[in-house]
Protein backbone atom coordinates (compact mmCIF):
# COMPACT_ATOMS: atom_id res chain seq x y z
CA UNK A 1 0.00 0.00 0.00
CA UNK A 2 2.79 2.40 0.89
CA UNK A 3 4.59 1.62 -2.38
CA UNK A 4 1.48 2.60 -4.37
CA UNK A 5 0.94 5.90 -2.51
CA UNK A 6 4.50 7.13 -3.00
CA UNK A 7 4.44 6.97 -6.84
CA UNK A 8 1.00 8.57 -6.94
CA UNK A 9 2.12 11.43 -4.68
CA UNK A 10 5.27 11.88 -6.73
CA UNK A 11 3.20 11.98 -9.91
CA UNK A 12 0.83 14.63 -8.43
CA UNK A 13 3.74 16.76 -7.25
CA UNK A 14 5.35 16.56 -10.67
CA UNK A 15 2.15 17.58 -12.46
CA UNK A 16 1.77 20.54 -10.07
CA UNK A 17 5.35 21.62 -10.80
CA UNK A 18 4.64 21.52 -14.54
CA UNK A 19 1.23 23.23 -14.34
CA UNK A 20 2.49 26.15 -12.21
CA UNK A 21 4.90 27.54 -14.88
CA UNK A 22 2.38 26.84 -17.64
CA UNK A 23 -0.39 28.77 -15.88
CA UNK A 24 1.98 31.63 -15.14
CA UNK A 25 3.07 31.73 -18.80
CA UNK A 26 -0.59 32.04 -19.82
CA UNK A 27 -1.18 34.97 -17.41
CA UNK A 28 2.08 36.87 -18.03
CA UNK A 29 4.09 37.78 -21.14
CA UNK A 30 6.74 35.25 -22.10
CA UNK A 31 10.04 35.85 -20.35
CA UNK A 32 12.97 37.20 -22.33
CA UNK A 33 15.20 34.65 -24.03
CA UNK A 34 17.85 33.19 -21.73
CA UNK A 35 16.13 34.06 -18.43
CA UNK A 36 14.66 31.17 -16.46
CA UNK A 37 11.42 31.46 -14.53
CA UNK A 38 11.68 31.69 -10.75
CA UNK A 39 9.00 29.01 -10.39
CA UNK A 40 10.51 26.46 -12.82
CA UNK A 41 12.13 23.40 -11.20
CA UNK A 42 15.38 21.91 -12.57
CA UNK A 43 14.85 19.01 -14.89
CA UNK A 44 16.81 16.50 -12.70
CA UNK A 45 14.46 17.15 -9.83
CA UNK A 46 11.46 16.58 -12.06
CA UNK A 47 12.94 13.32 -13.32
CA UNK A 48 13.60 12.23 -9.72
CA UNK A 49 10.02 12.96 -8.72
CA UNK A 50 8.53 11.35 -11.82
CA UNK A 51 10.72 8.44 -12.82
CA UNK A 52 7.91 6.79 -14.74
CA UNK A 53 6.28 9.99 -16.14
CA UNK A 54 5.72 9.99 -19.86
CA UNK A 55 6.91 12.96 -21.97
CA UNK A 56 4.36 15.71 -22.76
CA UNK A 57 2.56 15.35 -26.02
CA UNK A 58 2.88 18.15 -28.64
CA UNK A 59 -0.74 19.13 -28.14
CA UNK A 60 -0.25 19.51 -24.37
CA UNK A 61 2.98 21.49 -24.88
CA UNK A 62 1.38 23.92 -27.34
CA UNK A 63 -1.52 24.72 -25.03
CA UNK A 64 0.31 27.42 -22.95
CA UNK A 65 1.67 28.98 -26.13
CA UNK A 66 -1.81 29.09 -27.64
CA UNK A 67 -3.21 30.63 -24.44
CA UNK A 68 -0.49 33.30 -24.44
CA UNK A 69 -1.22 34.04 -28.10
CA UNK A 70 -4.87 34.56 -27.29
CA UNK A 71 -3.99 36.96 -24.48
CA UNK A 72 -1.07 38.84 -26.08
CA UNK A 73 -1.80 38.39 -29.77
CA UNK A 74 -2.62 41.29 -32.14
CA UNK A 75 -5.92 43.00 -31.38
CA UNK A 76 -8.71 42.29 -33.82
CA UNK A 77 -10.73 45.15 -35.31
CA UNK A 78 -14.39 45.36 -34.45
CA UNK A 79 -16.46 44.00 -37.34
CA UNK A 80 -18.16 46.78 -39.34
CA UNK A 81 -21.81 46.55 -40.14
CA UNK A 82 -22.59 46.57 -43.85
CA UNK A 83 -25.92 48.29 -43.15
CA UNK A 84 -24.21 51.38 -41.72
CA UNK A 85 -22.24 53.76 -43.92
CA UNK A 86 -19.18 55.22 -42.27
CA UNK A 87 -18.01 58.67 -43.41
CA UNK A 88 -15.08 60.70 -42.16
CA UNK A 89 -14.46 64.34 -42.82
CA UNK A 90 -14.78 67.83 -41.35
CA UNK A 91 -18.16 68.63 -39.91
CA UNK A 92 -20.13 71.23 -41.81
CA UNK A 93 -21.10 74.25 -39.79
CA UNK A 94 -23.58 76.94 -40.62
CA UNK A 95 -21.79 79.86 -42.35
CA UNK A 96 -21.15 82.84 -40.13
CA UNK A 97 -21.93 86.20 -41.71
CA UNK A 98 -20.76 89.58 -40.50
CA UNK A 99 -22.52 92.92 -40.18
CA UNK A 100 -20.50 95.38 -42.28
CA UNK A 101 -20.73 99.11 -41.60
CA UNK A 102 -19.65 101.91 -43.92
CA UNK A 103 -18.78 105.50 -43.21
CA UNK A 104 -18.47 107.81 -46.20
CA UNK A 105 -18.22 111.39 -47.38
CA UNK A 106 -18.74 113.04 -50.74
CA UNK A 107 -20.84 115.55 -52.64
CA UNK A 108 -24.23 115.85 -54.31
CA UNK A 109 -24.97 118.01 -57.35
CA UNK A 110 -28.70 118.91 -57.51
CA UNK A 111 -30.43 119.85 -60.71
CA UNK A 112 -31.05 123.55 -61.28
CA UNK A 113 -29.21 126.50 -59.80
CA UNK A 114 -28.89 125.16 -56.25
CA UNK A 115 -25.45 124.89 -54.72
CA UNK A 116 -23.65 121.57 -54.24
CA UNK A 117 -24.24 119.66 -51.04
CA UNK A 118 -21.50 118.25 -48.85
CA UNK A 119 -22.47 114.67 -47.90
CA UNK A 120 -21.42 112.55 -44.92
CA UNK A 121 -23.16 109.41 -43.74
CA UNK A 122 -23.17 105.99 -42.15
CA UNK A 123 -24.93 102.79 -43.12
CA UNK A 124 -24.72 99.21 -41.92
CA UNK A 125 -26.57 96.00 -41.30
CA UNK A 126 -26.30 92.20 -41.31
CA UNK A 127 -25.41 90.05 -44.28
CA UNK A 128 -28.21 87.55 -44.89
CA UNK A 129 -25.91 85.80 -47.40
CA UNK A 130 -22.35 86.37 -48.68
CA UNK A 131 -23.81 88.45 -51.54
CA UNK A 132 -26.74 90.27 -49.91
CA UNK A 133 -26.81 92.85 -47.13
CA UNK A 134 -29.80 94.53 -45.50
CA UNK A 135 -29.55 97.51 -43.19
CA UNK A 136 -30.33 101.10 -42.34
CA UNK A 137 -28.52 104.35 -42.99
CA UNK A 138 -28.46 108.01 -42.09
CA UNK A 139 -26.79 110.94 -43.87
CA UNK A 140 -26.34 114.65 -43.53
CA UNK A 141 -26.33 116.89 -46.60
CA UNK A 142 -25.35 120.51 -46.16
CA UNK A 143 -24.92 123.53 -48.40
CA UNK A 144 -24.81 127.26 -47.93
CA UNK A 145 -24.95 130.28 -50.19
CA UNK A 146 -24.44 134.00 -49.84
CA UNK A 147 -25.40 136.97 -52.01
CA UNK A 148 -22.73 139.64 -52.14
CA UNK A 149 -22.24 142.99 -53.84
CA UNK A 150 -19.06 144.97 -54.37
CA UNK A 151 -19.10 148.26 -52.48
CA UNK A 152 -15.74 149.75 -53.47
CA UNK A 153 -12.66 149.49 -55.60
CA UNK A 154 -10.15 146.71 -54.83
CA UNK A 155 -6.94 147.77 -53.10
CA UNK A 156 -3.69 146.15 -52.04
CA UNK A 157 -2.55 145.77 -48.48
CA UNK A 158 0.63 143.86 -47.56
CA UNK A 159 0.77 142.24 -50.98
CA UNK A 160 -2.83 141.03 -50.73
CA UNK A 161 -5.66 142.34 -52.90
CA UNK A 162 -8.77 143.20 -50.93
CA UNK A 163 -12.17 143.72 -52.56
CA UNK A 164 -14.77 145.47 -50.41
CA UNK A 165 -18.04 143.51 -50.48
CA UNK A 166 -21.34 143.56 -48.73
CA UNK A 167 -23.35 140.43 -47.95
CA UNK A 168 -26.93 141.04 -48.99
CA UNK A 169 -28.36 137.70 -47.92
CA UNK A 170 -27.38 134.21 -46.90
CA UNK A 171 -29.12 130.87 -46.98
CA UNK A 172 -28.37 127.32 -45.88
CA UNK A 173 -30.00 123.95 -46.41
CA UNK A 174 -29.62 120.76 -44.37
CA UNK A 175 -31.07 117.41 -45.47
CA UNK A 176 -31.34 114.40 -43.14
CA UNK A 177 -32.30 111.17 -44.97
CA UNK A 178 -33.30 108.16 -42.81
CA UNK A 179 -33.39 105.10 -45.05
CA UNK A 180 -33.44 101.33 -45.23
CA UNK A 181 -31.24 99.80 -47.90
CA UNK A 182 -30.43 96.65 -49.85
CA UNK A 183 -26.92 96.09 -51.19
CA UNK A 184 -25.84 93.30 -53.55
CA UNK A 185 -22.24 92.13 -54.02
CA UNK A 186 -22.08 89.80 -57.04
CA UNK A 187 -18.47 88.78 -56.31
CA UNK A 188 -17.52 88.78 -52.63
CA UNK A 189 -13.79 88.15 -53.11
CA UNK A 190 -11.07 89.51 -55.35
CA UNK A 191 -8.73 92.50 -55.75
CA UNK A 192 -11.68 94.70 -56.81
CA UNK A 193 -15.17 93.93 -55.52
CA UNK A 194 -18.12 95.55 -57.34
CA UNK A 195 -21.40 96.24 -55.58
CA UNK A 196 -24.65 98.10 -56.11
CA UNK A 197 -27.65 98.94 -53.98
CA UNK A 198 -30.65 101.11 -53.34
CA UNK A 199 -32.42 102.73 -50.43
CA UNK A 200 -35.76 104.31 -49.66
CA UNK A 201 -36.90 106.33 -46.70
CA UNK A 202 -38.11 109.54 -45.16
CA UNK A 203 -36.05 112.70 -45.12
CA UNK A 204 -36.22 116.19 -43.68
CA UNK A 205 -35.10 119.47 -45.21
CA UNK A 206 -34.28 122.47 -43.02
CA UNK A 207 -34.05 125.83 -44.83
CA UNK A 208 -32.73 128.98 -43.24
CA UNK A 209 -32.35 132.35 -44.96
CA UNK A 210 -31.78 135.93 -43.94
CA UNK A 211 -32.09 139.11 -45.99
CA UNK A 212 -29.82 141.77 -44.53
CA UNK A 213 -31.38 144.52 -46.65
CA UNK A 214 -34.93 143.99 -45.45
CA UNK A 215 -34.17 142.24 -42.18
CA UNK A 216 -36.51 139.38 -43.03
CA UNK A 217 -35.66 135.92 -41.73
CA UNK A 218 -36.92 132.72 -43.28
CA UNK A 219 -37.05 129.33 -41.56
CA UNK A 220 -38.91 126.31 -42.87
CA UNK A 221 -38.95 122.53 -42.42
CA UNK A 222 -40.00 120.20 -45.23
CA UNK A 223 -40.53 116.46 -45.13
CA UNK A 224 -41.12 113.70 -47.65
CA UNK A 225 -40.05 110.40 -49.12
CA UNK A 226 -36.88 109.92 -51.12
CA UNK A 227 -34.89 107.27 -52.94
CA UNK A 228 -31.23 106.60 -53.58
CA UNK A 229 -29.47 104.28 -56.05
CA UNK A 230 -25.73 103.60 -56.18
CA UNK A 231 -23.04 101.47 -57.69
CA UNK A 232 -19.38 101.25 -56.78
CA UNK A 233 -16.28 99.19 -56.13
CA UNK A 234 -14.44 98.17 -52.97
CA UNK A 235 -10.70 97.58 -52.52
CA UNK A 236 -9.97 95.00 -49.76
CA UNK A 237 -7.54 95.96 -47.01
CA UNK A 238 -6.44 93.87 -44.01
CA UNK A 239 -9.11 91.72 -42.41
CA UNK A 240 -12.62 92.73 -43.44
CA UNK A 241 -11.80 96.39 -44.09
CA UNK A 242 -12.39 97.88 -47.53
CA UNK A 243 -11.97 101.22 -49.23
CA UNK A 244 -15.12 102.15 -51.15
CA UNK A 245 -15.98 104.52 -53.95
CA UNK A 246 -19.43 104.87 -55.50
CA UNK A 247 -21.58 106.98 -57.80
CA UNK A 248 -25.16 107.61 -56.73
CA UNK A 249 -28.37 109.24 -57.90
CA UNK A 250 -31.02 110.56 -55.54
CA UNK A 251 -34.43 112.15 -55.71
CA UNK A 252 -37.12 113.30 -53.31
CA UNK A 253 -40.24 115.42 -52.93
CA UNK A 254 -40.55 117.29 -49.64
CA UNK A 255 -43.52 119.44 -48.67
CA UNK A 256 -44.96 121.61 -45.95
CA UNK A 257 -48.33 123.28 -45.28
CA UNK A 258 -48.41 127.08 -44.85
CA UNK A 259 -51.13 129.50 -43.72
CA UNK A 260 -50.83 133.03 -45.14
CA UNK A 261 -51.74 136.20 -43.19
CA UNK A 262 -55.25 136.13 -44.68
CA UNK A 263 -55.90 132.66 -43.30
CA UNK A 264 -55.61 130.74 -46.53
CA UNK A 265 -53.74 127.45 -46.38
CA UNK A 266 -51.48 126.31 -49.19
CA UNK A 267 -48.67 123.81 -49.69
CA UNK A 268 -45.02 124.41 -50.58
CA UNK A 269 -42.95 121.71 -52.24
CA UNK A 270 -39.25 121.23 -52.85
CA UNK A 271 -38.06 118.79 -55.53
CA UNK A 272 -34.51 117.66 -54.96
CA UNK A 273 -32.89 115.45 -57.61
CA UNK A 274 -29.34 115.00 -58.82
CA UNK A 275 -26.22 112.84 -58.81
CA UNK A 276 -23.13 112.64 -56.65
CA UNK A 277 -20.15 110.59 -55.46
CA UNK A 278 -19.22 109.07 -52.11
CA UNK A 279 -15.90 107.70 -50.81
CA UNK A 280 -15.42 105.87 -47.56
CA UNK A 281 -14.32 102.92 -45.47
CA UNK A 282 -16.21 99.69 -44.84
CA UNK A 283 -15.46 97.14 -42.15
CA UNK A 284 -17.12 94.02 -40.74
CA UNK A 285 -17.73 92.98 -37.14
Amino acid sequence: MTRRIVPVAALALGLAAIALPASRAAAEPPAASGKASAFALPSPAVEALMPEATPMTPAFAAAPVASAALVYGPARSVPRSEAVRYRRGPSRRAPAYSSPAQIHAGFFEPEGDASSFFVVGLRGGPEVSPNLQLGVGIEWWHNSDKTRTVTGDPYTQGGTTITPERVLSRASADVLPFTGFVQVTPVSDGPVIPYFGGSFGYQLLFLNAEDFQTGVDYEATFGGWGWNLWGGVALPLSGQSRLTGEVFAAGSEMERDVVDPLGFEYRERVDLEGVGMRFGLSWGF
